[in-house]
Order: structure tokens, then C-alpha cells, then sequence
């Protein structure tokens, strides 16, 4: 054996070894101990179909409601610098009780003729006027957005969220989902995943992503200036709302049953030692009884759990408390209900201490959002050098940094509530205006793995973008294979009798050389099904229709070769020159009958979609995969056989 032949069969050993390497995690259980040291560095798996091993059927709904009140916000915002350059002494609101309703309520009743046709002509056809329900209907002009508009909106909305879900699950590297629209709602079938990755991805999927970031509304400064102070353009006003909930909820029995209590809480700006002070509402999570439906709707409900008198105990968050303690409140006394401009954000302070309780706060919100995630242009995961805790390093495109300097310089001393998810991340003072462009979000937690797990998710979702209004999961139900079981056995059937049927005549037929064309055939499929696992894809039915066909080509491509070597030594050629021979004239119509197919693959792989496409792209990794190993594998293989004695005179072909 020449120098030559023994490094091309170390490479092909190389070769084979590796593939079986990548295949070990399709093919051994997750426990296995070989498995954990390999799976360090190949992680993929053959992940099979839908159509083969059932998966996940998610259904979830959308409030669509909440993009048309979006654009309300946006409306509220224009109107009120529209009356700001006009100069017009007035308040723009937002009204509860409409979808997408907007107040303009001015301050005299004779500045209503001044607004004129032009106040609101740059919103044709996205607003019309209402009757006014409030009690200021005389000196007010009330607005809602348009029910055709709305309709468009809400269109959008939902094409924006299927884009952005399908978005989200492919950046998690899984094949094949199905993602689709019925009436107003968004179906989504995910293939062969456990149950810990399934609860993963449906985390990640219905996570909304909306960042939002706001001003705290403060009680009051204890050394207040007069007039307008060092903020750009803002003059001082008490706001003694949470002061009078403080006061009650001290006294208040509902309150102390449900676990509920009121603080004070105060800062400092470091610059002018000018003190803040605020109030706010604080509990903890807590185990309350609930019925089996109440149970089943607060997502807290297994058949494990013991029941007492048709009753089971739920973990109901700290948030959740306040929400129902503060709705059920402000229902029977309308002066504990924030004013249209202001609403309460919920934030969850971790503590460490031992002794001490995590528990959930109140903030008194300014309900306009000053800057959203449509600002974020960049988003990354950063460790913080002070904690060495991972952190997302957000960067805001040209208009979010300028509006972002912008808010800080208005507001130095106050809070600014950083919102994800209608939750309150964190609300820094802040002590200057910032430049730059940049801002920190940090994750909480005391285990950095799952902390920086959490941070990964937060950048996936923040780099796919927000969906425009949050997703309620309807209904989840793991779902068996599409085809029918039977189906599936008779598939794999008809493959192992094919596969064993051309082992038989290829051996009966060719002898040795059959032997031959088999091992390569077996290391054809292997080296398949591990550029399979390689790049995490899904072998459907049309893939195993392309493996089928695949095998055939391989072997045709065999039988030209070996035809060519029987014509040879008919001819009365050597047995190294008939070889030679055959190898060489046998390739042009191996190659030209491969790359013919291999263009058809090419053009269902481009213009075909879902099973057409898997069998496209399985076809065209089979054709290449087969031109490997019939011609230079099997070429390898022959030089062994016989290479054996320079003389050979027989060849059992």
C-alpha cells in the first residue's frame, strides 16, 4: 500500500469516526456516559417531524385591543404639542372607558374655537369624534380612533406577531415549526421537543418584549425650589395621591388580612443634596385557596395536588395581590384611582439577607411612555465589573439617544421606571442627563447561570423585536403523529425491505464488489444523517422519501462503475487496469446523471415550500454525499482489494 492510499484511508476513518460522533446524541439516551463527554462539543440532533412523532399544538390569542390603544397614546401625545404650539391652555387624556378614546379637555370653553377644522386635520381618516361621556363636555372635544383604522391596526398587529413568533422560535434553532393564522389567532406546532425546552420556548414566545421607559411620579421634594429649578423645563408640583393611600392602607384590616402594607421610601440627587420622598404599597407572594376553575385560569392546577372541599392551594404573586387588593379599592372609593395620566407599575425587590423576604412594590407612574424598544437598535449580554453578574447593554438608534438625553436632562433627581413586560425592571435616580446613547438592564438573581440564561432570552426576544400587543395561551395539548402511527411503521417497513433487498441482489449479482458498494452505501447514509444532526434539522417523511431515493442513485451509480469494469476485462484488460478503467469512464455519467438531479432538487428547494423543501434539501445532501462515497470512497475501498498483491489476476466482481 502506497504512502498515498494510507493517508486518504486515515481521512476517510477521520471522516467516518467524526459522523458517528455527531450522530451519538440521536442515537444513545441523554444519560449515557459517553454521551456527556461528546456532547460538550457536538450538541445537535436528527429532531424528528411532526409528521413522525407528533409535538406541541399551541393556540394563543392576542389583545388587539391593546395596539389600537397604543396608537392612542401616540395620538394623546401629538394633540397635546399640538396645543402646546398653539398655546392653548388644556389637557389631553386618555378615556378608560373607550378603545382607543382620547379627551381634550381646555381650560376655557372659548378656546374651543380656536382649535378649528385644522386641529385635527392631519388625522384623516385615523380619528373621529364622539360625544363627550365626562363632565366637562361643554369646553371639551373628544376623539377615538377610527373603526376602519382600528381594523387595519389590528390586522397589522396580528401579521406583525406571527413574524415575530415564527422570528423568535427559529432563533432558537428549531426545525420545522409551524406557525399559521386562524381568524384572530395564532397557531403554533413545535416538533420533538421535552418537556423543559416546550415550557422554554412557549416562555419565550408569549414574552412581549415591550420595553418601556417612564417617570416615577414622586410625592413631593423636601427642599423644593422656587419656580422652575434646574431641570430643562419643568416646574415643581407635590402630588399628595400616594400620601392619602398611604394613610389608609395602614388602617385598612383588608389590607393587613391580605398581607398588604404601606412604606415610605426616599432618595437623594447627589449633586444638589435635595432630598425625595414617596409612598408605596409592598407584599409578598403568598398560598391562597382557590377553586379547581379558579386554578385552572391562574395556570397553578395539576392532578397531584390534594383538594379540600373542592379547593387547592395556589402560589398567587405579590403583584397580583396588590393588582386585585388596589381595582377592588379604587371601585368602592373612586379617590383611590390614579387619574388618567397616571397608573401604578409593579417591581420585584430580590433580597439576599437571610431572615428577610423578597417581596413585590408599588410605583406611581406617569402613564405616557417616554421612550419604547422601537428605540433599541442593539441589544447584548455584558457583565457587570463590579458584581460580575450578567447584564443587557441596550443602544438606542440616533432618535433614541436623542430623546433619551432629552428625558434625563428634564428629569435629574427623579426615578425612571425601566418597564419589560408591564413589569418594572428597575428605577434608577437619575443624577444626570446622559449621553451616549446607552443603557443597563439588570436581570436579579443569585445563580449566574440562570441569570445569564434569562439575559440570553431578554437580547433573543429584544433582537426579534416586541410583538405589538401581549399573547394569552389558549390552549396547549401535546399532539401524536400526523400520519397515524400505522402509517409511519408501514414507512420504515417499505425502507428496511428496500434497504435489504438491495443488499441481497448487489451482493448476489457483483459478489465481493457488491459487499463493496454496500459499505459505502451504509457510510452514505451515515454521513446523511450526521449533516442532519450537524445543523439541528427535522427528518420528515418527504426526507425519508429523499433517503429512499437516495439509496437507489447510490447504488445505480455503483453498477455503471462495476459494468464498466465487467466491459474492461471482457476486453481482456488487468485487473488494475479494468479498475482503473472502469472508475474513470464511469464517472462523466455518474456526474452528469447527479448534477441533473441535482438541479431539479435545486428548483424545488427554491420555488417549494414545507414537505417539497425537506425533500429538496435532503435530496441535494444525498447527491452529494453519494458522488463522495461511490466514486472516491469506493475507489479506496478497491485499491485495498486489490492492492493486496501487485499481481492480481482475479477480482470477484
Amino acid at each position: 500500500m502506497d504512502r498515498k492510499t494510507k493517508w486518504r484511508t486515515f481521512w476517510l476513518a477521520a471522516l467516518a469516526v467524526m459522523a458517528v460522533i455527531v450522530l451519538l446524541p440521536s442515537l444513545v439516551d441523554s444519560e449515557n456516559k459517553l454521551l456527556k463527554v461528546t456532547s460538550k462539543i457536538f450538541k445537535g440532533k436528527v429532531q424528528l417531524g411532526l409528521d413522525l412523532q407528533g409535538g406541541v399544538h399551541i393556540v394563543y390569542g392576542i389583545d388587539l385591543n391593546q395596539a389600537v390603544e397604543d396608537k392612542a397614546a401616540e395620538i394623546k401625545r401629538d394633540l397635546q404639542t399640538r396645543l402646546d404650539d398653539r398655546k392653548i391652555p388644556g389637557k389631553v387624556s386618555f378615556d378608560k372607558r373607550t378603545v382607543g378614546g382620547v379627551n381634550v379637555v381646555l381650560d376655557n370653553k372659548a378656546d374651543l374655537s380656536k382649535l378649528g377644522d385644522g386641529f385635527l386635520s392631519a388625522y384623516k381618516g385615523d380619528i373621529t369624534t364622539r360625544d363627550c361621556t365626562n363632565n366637562q363636555k361643554a369646553n371639551s372635544l373628544c376623539v377615538r380612533v377610527a373603526s376602519d383604522y382600528a381594523d387595519s391596526i389590528k390586522d397589522s398587529a396580528l401579521k406583525q406577531a406571527i413574524r415575530t413568533v415564527r422570528h423568535r422560535i427559529n432563533e432558537r434553532g428549531i426545525a420545522e415549526p409551524t406557525v399559521i393564522r386562524k381568524g384572530d389567532d395564532i397557531i403554533v406546532e413545535l416538533p420533538g421537543l421535552d418537556k423543559k425546552e416546550t415550557e422554554r420556548v412557549k416562555s419565550l414566545i408569549k414574552r412581549t418584549a415591550k420595553l418601556e421607559f417612564k417617570i416615577v411620579q414622586e410625592y413631593r421634594r423636601d427642599r423644593p425650589k422656587a419656580g422652575r429649578d434646574y431641570r430643562e423645563g419643568t416646574t415643581y408640583k407635590p402630588f399628595p395621591f400616594m400620601q392619602t393611600l398611604y394613610q389608609f392602607v395602614n388602617r385598612d384590616p383588608v389590607a393587613k388580612k391580605l398581607g398588604i402594607s404601606a412604606a415610605t421610601d426616599g432618595w437623594q440627587h447627589d449633586k444638589s443634596g435635595e432630598q425625595f420622598s414617596d409612598y408605596f404599597l409592598r407584599a409578598e407572594d403568598r398560598n391562597e385557596w382557590k377553586t379547581i376553575a379558579e386554578a385552572k385560569k391562574l395556570r397553578c392546577y395539576n392532578r397531584n395536588m390534594s383538594e379540600s372541599a373542592g379547593k387547592v392551594q395556589c402560589k398567587v404573586l405579590g403583584s397580583k395581590v396588590l393588582k386585585r387588593y388596589l381595582t377592588d379599592l379604587a371601585k368602592k372609593s373612586p379617590k383611590f384611582s390614579p387619574d388618567d395620566d397616571h397608573e401604578f407599575g409593579y417591581e420585584y425587590i430580590r433580597v439576599t439577607r437571610k431572615g428577610s423576604k423578597s417581596f413585590w412594590r408599588t410605583h406611581l407612574l406617569v402613564r405616557q411612555v417616554e421612550l419604547a424598544g422601537s428605540a433599541v437598535s442593539k441589544a447584548q449580554v455584558v457583565f457587570n465589573p463590579t458584581t460580575n453578574f450578567p447584564e443587557v447593554l441596550i443602544t438606542f438608534n440616533r432618535y433614541g439617544g436623542n430623546k433619551f438625553e432629552s428625558l434625563t436632562g428634564r428629569s435629574v433627581g427623579r426615578r425612571m421606571a425601566i418597564i419589560l413586560d408591564d413589569k418594572v425592571n428597575s428605577a434608577p435616580v437619575i443624577q444626570a442627563k446622559i449621553g451616549g446613547g446607552r443603557s443597563t438592564i439588570t436581570m436579579g438573581g443569585t445563580n449566574s447561570k440562570e441569570v445569564y440564561r434569562e439575559a440570553q432570552d431578554l437580547v433573543d426576544v429584544l433582537r426579534t423585536g416586541s410583538l405589538p400587543a401581549p399573547l394569552k395561551e389558549e390552549s396547549s395539548s401535546f399532539i401524536g403523529p400526523l400520519l397515524g402511527r400505522d402509517a409511519i411503521q408501514k414507512t420504515k417497513f417499505s425502507f428496511l425491505l428496500g434497504s435489504i433487498l438491495v443488499l441481497i441482489i448487489m451482493i448476489y449479482v457483483y459478489r465481493v464488489a457488491g459487499m463493496i458498494s454496500i459499505i459505502a452505501l451504509v457510510l452514505n447514509l451515515t454521513l446523511m444523517m450526521a449533516v442532519l444532526a450537524l445543523f439541528r434539522a427535522t427528518l420528515t417523511l418527504p426526507g425519508i422519501a429523499a433517503l429512499v431515493l437516495t439509496v437507489g442513485m447510490a447504488v445505480d451509480a455503483n453498477i455503471i462503475i462495476y459494468e464498466r469494469i465487467r466491459e474492461e476485462l471482457r476486453a481482456g484488460k488487468s485487473v488494475r487496469g479494468a479498475v482503473d478503467a472502469g472508475f474513470s469512464r464511469g464517472f462523466a455519467a455518474i456526474l452528469d446523471g447527479q448534477l441533473t438531479t441535482g438541479f431539479a432538487g435545486y428548483v424545488l428547494m427554491t420555488y417549494g415550500s414545507g414537505p417539497i423543501k425537506g425533500f429538496a434539501v435532503m435530496l441535494i445532501i444525498g447527491i452529494i454525499c453519494t458522488l463522495f462515497t461511490a466514486t472516491w470512497c469506493t475507489r479506496l475501498f478497491f485499491e485495498h482489494y486489490v492492492g493486496r498483491g501487485r499481481k492480481a489476476t482475479q477480482i470477484s466482481i
